[in-house]
């Protein structure tokens, strides 16, 4: 598993970081060139172009987000009989906190958005948070500021990836087969957190958040460049690692869905 592991993360890389790879070849290919290299360099060059014009007028990194996103349906109306709700951390950005001394939200702050909202609205439910050290502060610092008292909150704060906050979730409140248990995350990062979480041993109930496209498919030529890109990077790493946690046997599942 370990050797499995090992390889995605060295190809992986690669794919994800598109961007960084089509940049490398302009470098190479400009290297080359002032080498006398000529053939390479107008080679590498001419890929990198290729690369960069390809994102820059077919919104495949929009889509592959759009795909995630619909996954599956928005939670519209609260589900009688759950017992708890299940916060996925990544809404804070560490370095600009630590940096400016105050807690700063990155683009997932929706997801923490709808956590507060969750405990206002419905107090008797067990609410666990699951993350970081930093995040597990940070949403303590955050949680009463919105008037909500943390300390009734379990916070799993020692996991590191989507995989370690299922299972250190899991070690800490011991799922029942019963039980319900709503699970607060980016609609993007859901398919892959919620194959993860019914490997667990939870009884995910999905409430996706934090939107990032419209939800439809259109052709977008000349979509935006930078936001090509940094869907494909997003979306990518999603797809990859719900593969590889299939693969991993760390889910049931590459592509879960709505369970009937």
């Amino acid at each position: 598993m370990d050797i499995i592991e090992s390889i995605y993360r060295f190809f992986g890389w690669g794919i994800i970081n598109i961007d960084k790879i089509l940049l490398l070849l302009l470098i190479s290919g400009a290297l080359l060139l002032g080498c006398k290299k000529t053939k390479a360099g107008k080679r590498c060059i001419l890929w990198g172009c290729l690369g960069f014009a390809f994102f820059a007028t077919v919104p495949v990194g929009v889509w592959m987000i759009e795909h995630l996103e619909n996954r599956f349906p928005p939670m519209t109306a609260f589900p009688q009989g759950a017992k708890g709700v299940i916060f996925l951390g990544g809404s804070f950005d560490p370095l600009t906190s630590h940096a400016r001394k105050e807690t700063a939200y990155n683009l997932t702050a929706g997801k923490f958005i709808r956590f507060v909202q969750l405990a206002k609205g419905h107090p008797p439910l067990q609410l666990v948070c699951t993350g970081t050290p930093f995040e597990a502060e940070a949403a303590k610092k955050e949680l009463c500021a919105f008037g909500i008292d943390p300390s009734p909150i379990l916070f799993e704060a020692g996991s590191k990836n989507t995989h370690q906050n299922a299972s250190m979730t899991a070690a800490l409140i011991h799922p029942r087969p019963q039980d319900k248990w709503i699970l607060v995350t980016s609609a993007f990062n859901m398919p892959r957190a919620v194959a993860l979480f019914r490997k667990a041993g939870f009884n995910v109930i999905p409430c996706p958040v934090d939107y990032h496209t419209p939800g439809h498919y259109e052709l977008w030529f000349f979509a935006p460049l930078s936001l090509n890109l940094q869907g494909w990077e997003t979306a990518s790493r999603e797809w990859l690692g719900m593969v590889i946690n299939y693969i991993m046997r760390r889910s049931d599942a590459i592509w879960a869905g709505v369970e009937l």
